[in-house]
């Protein structure tokens, strides 16, 4: 289920080197994820599970250093190699935690596989994003490290 050839470019490895200097966290891979609809930047960092509070340092001092020498918002995120607690990892580096009710692969006809992550209601809008920023986000995570072929937010009550 978890893609093995992940590959890293240039930028992102200087990005990793420059974390990892500032925090001395292991970083695990780097995104920088161009949100369309204000055409900003925000880098995304995967960072060991248990290295998540040295990546953010106290108070949040190694990213608030990273995001001034960069100027870009900057996400740090958990990995895991579990696709449900990845999910709920990268959902919960929101502002307002959205609650990951339930989440189900599906397999389709032609061998596709969908992941849907229900979420209560009041918490669709946030899963989503503005303008799909946060789904988009997900997609391109999951996609990027889990044998899927695409994410669904579902928000029925179960």
């Amino acid at each position: 289920m978890l893609k093995k050839n992940i590959k890293i470019d240039r930028e992102a490895m200087e990005l990793i080197s420059l974390f990892n200097n500032i925090s001395g966290a292991i970083i695990k891979d780097c995104l920088v994820f161009r949100n369309l609809e204000n055409n900003s930047e925000v880098i995304i960092f995967l960072v060991k599970e248990e290295d998540v509070g040295k990546a953010i340092g106290k108070a949040g001092e190694h990213v608030k250093d990273l995001k001034s020498k960069l100027n870009k918002k900057i996400d740090v995120i958990a990995f895991s190699e579990d696709l449900n607690k990845f999910i709920q990892n990268i959902l919960q580096t929101t502002k307002n935690s959205i609650v990951v009710q339930n989440i189900e692969i599906k397999d389709s006809r032609n061998l596709k596989k969908t992941v849907i992550i229900t979420v209560r209601p009041q918490d669709r809008g946030k899963a989503i994003g503005k303008e799909g920023s946060m789904i988009r986000k997900i997609k391109e995570l999951v996609l990027r490290y889990f044998d899927v072929d695409n994410v669904i937010i579902n928000t029925k009550n179960i």
